[in-house]
């Protein structure tokens, strides 16, 4: 009964995470590729199970995210749409598995970064001062805090390998990315109307998560618009559906479709939206609710993330909207998801199989 419940939920999370609010006539095409792709499992429940198997208490998590969503004028420039979901599902990975969120993103995004993982209820922090912690004499048994590791990776391709092998040897149980342009075939990131990115001053991510997906560790793409990294998974899809994806608006004419192929994708209206996919299915998992974080949380962080610089990605205004949705939008998502959670994983007595009116009504 159990399980059946959890699938039930999984269902409802994916159909609600692509709800094409945006009017963009383009998700359920990701999403049925995707689906297709997963032999036809619910998308978020599939990456929140095998996060849960994955993890152990106090075992990094990686979640990259962060776009130089206007490159040609500064790296600086961040979207809400990612780090708010990278910052909640930290949260959220902390709260279902005790596990020690480590987020990366550019050098120049880690303040935005920084913002968005305080509103959401973690303190940043670095391994060095995790572990000094652990260590202490006067540390008090069961009294810990919840912290989050926010880091910037480089943008060079030998200092990114370097990297990657230092943060593969903390032994992390799994590396998601949300909403981060992926390369093509050529090594070339592209915005999603098929312009370049300049390469120079994008993180290398790619190296870290083709060396974890080597050494048989857990890899999740979350992305919305076929450009992000991990829709190598539907590559074929994107080349033959979404506009760009074979032939590019750049010189380099080899489409946005990026090459990296996670073992987990997820598409979603906005790629926010997966992230919580992915909180929403662990919190029945585990049968906490907390594990979701609430509507307000989902307003403070997108507050904190535009007051620390970020913008709309479609607008570039900075401005509480995330791909053109209000923030009291995505806080109505976050609720609706706390809803399809909570009923459940306790149905209302007229729908349990075991009510005197479930005969009636069948």
């Amino acid at each position: 009964m159990a399980d059946n419940r959890v699938t039930r939920i999984g269902e409802a999370v994916d159909r609600m995470l692509t709800v094409d609010m945006a009017s963009r006539g383009l998700i359920r095409t990701l999403y049925d590729a995707a689906r297709a792709s997963n032999g036809g499992r619910p998308l978020a429940l599939t990456a929140a199970e095998r996060l849960r198997a994955a993890a152990a208490p106090g075992q990094p998590i990686i979640i990259a995210t962060g776009i130089p969503v206007r490159g040609w004028f500064s790296p600086a420039v961040a979207e809400n749409d990612g780090p708010v979901g990278a910052a909640t599902l930290g949260r959220a990975l902390y709260v279902a598995l005790g596990a020690v969120p480590v987020l990366i993103c550019e050098e120049e995004q880690v303040p935005v970064l920084r913002a968005c993982v305080r509103a959401a209820g973690l303190t940043p922090a670095t391994f060095d001062q995790i572990a000094a912690a652990r260590e202490s004499p006067h540390a008090v048994p069961n009294r810990g805090i919840p912290v989050a590791v926010v880091q910037g990776f480089p943008a060079d391709d030998g200092a990114a390998a370097e990297e990657a092998h230092r943060l593969l040897q903390r032994g992390p149980a799994g590396c998601v990315s949300i909403e981060r342009q992926g390369a093509n075939a050529k090594g070339v990131y592209h915005y999603g109307r098929g312009e370049a990115n300049k390469r120079d001053i994008m993180a290398k991510v790619e190296v870290l998560f083709e060396a974890a997906k080597a050494q048989g560790i857990l890899t999740i793409g979350i992305g919305d618009g076929g450009n992000e990294l991990g829709m190598g998974r539907i590559k074929p899809v994107i080349q033959e559906a979404v506009p760009f994806g074979r032939k590019c608006a750049c010189p380099c004419q080899a489409g946005m479709a990026p090459e990296f192929v996670p073992d987990v994708l997820i598409t979603a209206t906005v790629s926010n939206w997966g992230a919580w996919g992915i909180e929403a299915c662990l919190a029945a998992l585990t049968g906490d609710p907390r594990v979701l974080h609430s509507p307000d949380t989902e307003l403070d962080v997108i507050r904190a993330c535009t007051d620390a610089g970020g913008v709309d990605g479609l607008t570039a205004f900075v401005e509480p909207l995330v791909d053109a949705l209000p923030a009291k939008i995505c806080a109505y998502v976050v609720e609706i998801l706390h809803t399809i959670v909570a009923n459940g994983l306790n149905p209302p007595a007229l729908f349990r199989q075991d009510s005197p009116g479930a005969a009636k009504t069948a």
